[in-house]
Parts: C-alpha cells; sequence; structure tokens
C-alpha cells in the first residue's frame, strides 16, 4: 500500500515539536553556562589558592636552609637538585609538594618516592642567590617561563603556547594557565598574570639593582 503523504496539519505539528525541542536544548545549555560559569570561577581562585600555599610553603623551607647554610640558598644545575636537597635534609617530608596537579603542563607526573625527576617538578628557583639579596627578588615560581634577570624584565613563554581544544574553546579557558605564584626574597607569595601573548610585565622588579651579581634560572 502506497505510503500516503502527511498532510499541512500534521507537517506543521511536527516542526513545532522540533522548534519547542530546540528551544528547550538552548534554554538546558544557557542555564548550564550561567551555572557553570561561578563553579569555574570558584575552581580556578581554589587552584590559585592552592598554588600560593604552596610556594609559601617551599619558600620557608628555601629560607630554613639558608638559615642554617650561612645565608646561602640551596644552588645547583636545576631546580629538581635543589628540591632534592631540601628533601635530603629534611626541610621537606613530602615530595608531592614539588608537583602541581593544577598546571596544565605537558610530560609533568606526580613523584611516587624520596627521589625527584625533572618530570616530577613545576617550579623554578633563582640560583645564586643568599641572604644578602635585594627585596623582591622572585626566587621560586611555577615552571614554564623564561626569566631575565634585569630591571623592568618581562617573564615569557619558554615555548610557543599550545592551540585551544573545542572543549577549552567551549569553555573559554585558555590552552595555558596565564598564572604564575612566586615567593619573594622578602618572604611574600604572591600571584601575577600574563598576558594573551605569554608575558608577564616587570616580573623582576623596575628597581632591581643586582650589584655585580649574577642570577641563574633554574628548571626543573
Amino acid at each position: 500500500m502506497p505510503k500516503q503523504p502527511l498532510s499541512q496539519a500534521s507537517k506543521w505539528k511536527i516542526a513545532r515539536f522540533w522548534i519547542r525541542f530546540s528551544l528547550l536544548m538552548l534554554a538546558v545549555i544557557v542555564i548550564l553556562g550561567v551555572a557553570l560559569g561561578p563553579i569555574t570561577c570558584g575552581i580556578k581562585s581554589a587552584q590559585q589558592s592552592s598554588a600560593l600555599q604552596t610556594a609559601h610553603a617551599i619558600g620557608l623551607a628555601l629560607y630554613s636552609y639558608a638559615n642554617d647554610h650561612g645565608g646561602r640558598y640551596p644552588d645547583g644545575k636545576t631546580s629538581t637538585e635543589v628540591f632534592q636537597q631540601l628533601l635530603d635534609q629534611g626541610y621537606v617530608n613530602d615530595p608531592t609538594l614539588f608537583f602541581a596537579s593544577y598546571m596544565r603542563v605537558a610530560g609533568k607526573v606526580p613523584p611516587t618516592g624520596k627521589v625527584l625527576k625533572p618530570e616530577n617538578v613545576s617550579w623554578d628557583v633563582t640560583g645564586g642567590v643568599d641572604a644578602s639579596d635585594p627585596d623582591e627578588l622572585p626566587l621560586l615560581f611555577l615552571t614554564g617561563y623564561k626569566v631575565t634577570y634585569a630591571a623592568g624584565a618581562a617573564a615569557v613563554l619558554a615555548a610557543p603556547p599550545p592551540k585551544r581544544t573545542w572543549a577549552q574553546w567551549w569553555d573559554d579557558v585558555p590552552a595555558w594557565e596565564p598564572f604564575m605564584a612566586v615567593f619573594y626574597t622578602n618572604m611574600y607569595a604572591g600571584k601575577v598574570f600574563a598576558a594573551k601573548d605569554g608575558t608577564i610585565p616587570n616580573f623582576i622588579p623596575a628597581d632591581f639593582d643586582p650589584k655585580g651579581k649574577t642570577y641563574r634560572q633554574l628548571t626543573p
């Protein structure tokens, strides 16, 4: 039996169903977007707070080491070596302190023992520092940036920022974290933010005077 064509009324009924369904789905998406906005902001705020607390904890361990070693902060070829000294000498007991799970850095994994590897470390250290150095010198900071120790110098991304995934575009989040937690030689832990091009202006204070000393950025 041949299939009977739909009447105009039936066509309009089907069209109204899909129009209502589409509007319903649009309303759900809008509601979810409004609801997830504060949640996303809350997560970011918690992550930044955790980073600051971690920076302060590691910074205090570095300061304690300096107090016990004539004002000289631990040094080495990498920040991994520096943090290993803190672990070996009992200034830090938990090796996972040096791994920032909230930072989206490829290849980083938490440590499984007391011996640190570069992939376990999410922080950089300024090498060549002692108690006589000027205040507001960044002593410890999240990795992923290139730092030049000159007055008013900016910190820039060490590698080009990756492209955003579709999910990151939908959530309006960057493919990289434009936030950096910093611990300074004046015992202050603060946070700074990068511009869209990955630059953190004036990362080194404009009045910074190295007085002939050479500082080195120690990466993992």
